[in-house]
């Protein structure tokens, strides 16, 4: 029988995704808040409507993925930000696990889950306790998705075509390096390229992999090491070190590793960032 995925919120990854599982030659169906199957995933009774809807047109899905995005929209305050993830998460992830619960279901989550902060590696048995209120209400959405015997990918900072701040930044010369008691621009980074999350999900989906699954580059490298890397591919100069500088979540700082899944057969087109950095400069019109 020809697998049937029904995709929840096409965004910028799950654009990609639905690309990827066609193109293995899945049936995918799309839900979002604006699409033709409209839905609420913090409302069971609209995610039981979907479903309904699925059923009356023959195309009840055999796999789900929530791929929603949470969107409080620009200047929300902290308790809005709060509400909206709770809603897309927590709420969705429990409502699209009771009503489709005959499906595989997988759920794109994030490494922000982690909330190490020495650079030390991670793999899906370090502990998770973040500091962030959003990460926790993650962490509880993976729970519901996981007592259903469903699956959890942790996903790195998502790049990829037409999508990368860091380079915009270098190209531009407003890029920074912070300084650390422990030097400059040593924070590690983690990307995942958004081709490279979708193949991730088709390969977990079609190997009807369960658990949690941490979805991210092979090669880790701090912030120093990224900017050294690419200013010598593209000839610029390196960004300076300036104290205080606020270059994003400079508290979060882990290596994550990606063994588990590299170790069941998955490999990441892009192993780095600086693998896919031509192309995405490209894509940018950058050069």
């Amino acid at each position: 029988m020809r697998k049937h995925l029904l995709l929840i919120g096409p965004g910028y990854l799950g654009k990609e995704i639905v690309r990827e599982f066609r193109g293995a030659g899945w049936k995918v169906s799309v839900a979002s808040r604006s699409s033709d199957l409209g839905v609420d995933l913090s409302e069971l009774g609209q995610v039981e409507n979907l479903a309904a809807r699925l059923e009356v047109e023959g195309s009840v899905p055999s796999h789900v993925i929530h791929c929603a995005s949470a969107s409080a929209g620009r200047g929300a305050s902290a308790e809005v930000r709060l509400k909206s993830y709770y809603d897309t998460y927590l709420r969705g992830c429990e409502n699209v696990t009771k009503v489709f619960s005959d499906a595989h279901v997988l759920f794109t989550s994030s490494t922000s889950v982690y909330g190490q902060q020495d650079g030390m590696e991670v793999t899906e048995e370090s502990e998770t306790s973040p500091d962030s209120e959003t990460a926790k209400i993650l962490l509880s959405a993976e729970r519901a998705v996981l007592a259903s015997g469903g699956t959890v990918a942790r996903l790195s900072g998502i790049y990829g075509e037409g999508k990368s701040y860091l380079l915009k930044r270098l190209f531009s010369g407003d890029a920074v390096m912070e300084v650390t008691e422990s030097g400059v621009g040593m924070r590690v980074l983690n990307h995942i390229h958004h081709r490279d999350g979708a193949s991730a999900c088709l390969f977990l989906l079609e190997n009807e992999l369960c658990g949690i699954f941490n979805v991210s580059e092979t090669t880790n490298l701090s912030l120093k090491e990224t900017y050294t890397a690419l200013c010598e591919k593209f000839s610029l100069p390196m960004p300076l070190a300036v104290a205080g500088a606020d270059v994003g979540r400079v508290g979060l700082n882990k290596r994550v590793s990606n063994a588990k899944l590299t170790g069941l057969g998955w490999e990441p087109e892009f192993p780095s960032f600086i693998d896919a950095a031509e192309d995405l400069a490209g894509s940018l019109n950058l050069l």
